[in-house]
């Protein structure tokens, strides 16, 4: 009965991750090769500048690479070193979704949230692969100063996004750079929301840790 329950929890794990890589592919290439620039959709490598494009990419590969594990090992459960990856891919989209509702809905308005490819990476995909992350199993406990590696994506985008604002800075905010409007309120109100994104990816993360409890359950 049990080995019954592992396989469909296997199972279900794979058709999601499957369906994060399809829709997450389908997405980016649409925003690639767009012909037109309109709000949320940047055509060519421009689309590539964006949290919510390197996250669901990022996301998509993670998934990829637990479902090749998966299927080869036949287990839904994974090594500690590969959960953490797809834990990490998990929660930058989990990122993704929070930030488009607390924050770019209310400022930009929810109309253009949902639409087009902005269905599949601010809502598809990043819900399937919440519900697969939910689902994960390690092979043994997660620490939680190992749920800070899942942190590292956003930090790291962050620093850049700074970086690049600070090189390009005319005394206000700049819409090219300043994409999501951020320091449009200054520098000080920027740092904070920026380190508020970071504290709530590390708390998604922090919940991801809960459900998997123990590790892998026979």
């Amino acid at each position: 009965m049990a080995e019954r329950s592992i396989d469909k929890r296997r199972i279900l794990i794979l058709i999601l991750d499957i369906l994060v890589v399809l829709s997450v592919a389908y997405a980016v290439l649409g925003m690639v090769f767009a012909k037109d620039n309109s709000a949320l959709v940047t055509g060519g490598r421009g689309a590539f500048k964006y949290y919510t494009v390197l996250s669901n990419v990022f996301c998509a590969l993670t998934s990829l690479v637990c479902v090749i594990f998966m299927l080869a090992r036949k287990d839904s459960s994974l090594p500690v070193p590969l959960y953490l990856l797809h834990l990490a891919g998990s929660c930058v989209v989990s990122v993704t979704l929070i930030v488009v509702i607390i924050f770019l809905g209310p400022t930009m308005g929810f109309g253009i949230m949902f639409v087009g490819v902005c269905f599949w990476l601010h809502l598809f995909a990043p819900v399937l692969s919440i519900i697969s992350q939910m689902l994960l199993r390690p092979q043994s406990e997660i620490r939680l100063r190992s749920t800070v590696f899942a942190v590292v994506p956003t930090i790291l985008y962050g620093a850049v996004y700074i970086i690049v604002n600070a090189v390009n800075w005319t005394g206000k905010s700049n819409p090219v750079t300043d994409m999501y409007g951020f320091l449009r309120w200054g520098w000080a109100i920027g740092a904070i929301l920026l380190v508020a994104i970071c504290l709530i990816n590390w708390l998604v993360a922090v919940l991801f840790r809960k459900c998997a409890g123990k590790g892998k359950t026979n």
